[in-house]
């Protein structure tokens, strides 16, 4: 089956609108992983719009990928307050742990990590995300304990419960 019919049904049920070009990326990387040349040419043409603007958008957000990722996708913040909090050094102490380099995939295809430019924590952090989950006030030892989990594989829903508590400001 090519891209273009895997992809058919999430453009259909968006009624070929190119107003929810976003939502369309988005259930396609869910179908595919990550967002390929073939599938940016396959939602360009059928909404008709340019290609460029396809990949544009698929390009500007953090949260869509145009090469593979790891299973487990992990962010840090890279906005100011964060790298003050120690950020840098704490994803500096996963990568180096996990034998990951930064903005690559493992070679085992179980991690990726890199920066976005804001969690939308910077009042709790230094914060990340784990497949779009914030986990925020990182310290050493939490990110040796991520770092352990994500090695054995355990699940997401498996991982303390506390780690994923956000206060109320």
């Amino acid at each position: 089956m090519s891209v273009a019919e895997l992809l058919r049904p999430v453009v259909d049920l968006h009624r070929r609108d190119p107003g929810r070009l976003l939502q369309i990326l988005r259930e396609a990387q869910e179908i595919l992983g990550y967002l390929p040349r073939p599938a940016l040419t396959a939602i360009a043409e059928a909404l008709d719009l340019p290609r460029a603007r396809v990949e544009g958008v698929a390009g500007f957000y953090s949260f869509l990928h145009l090469a593979p990722v790891g299973r487990y996708r992990v962010l840090f913040s890279d906005n100011v307050t964060d790298r003050m909090l120690g950020s840098v050094e704490l994803m500096d102490r996963l990568c180096n742990r996990l034998w990951v380099e930064r903005g690559k995939l493992s070679e085992d295809g179980l991690l990726s990590v890199d920066t976005t430019s804001c969690t939308g924590m910077c009042d709790q952090g230094p914060a990340l995300l784990v497949n779009g989950q914030v986990l925020t006030r990182l310290s050493a030892e939490r990110i040796d304990r991520i770092g352990e989990l994500i090695r054995a594989q355990v699940a997401m829903a498996d991982w303390p419960p506390e780690w994923f508590h956000v206060a109320d400001n």
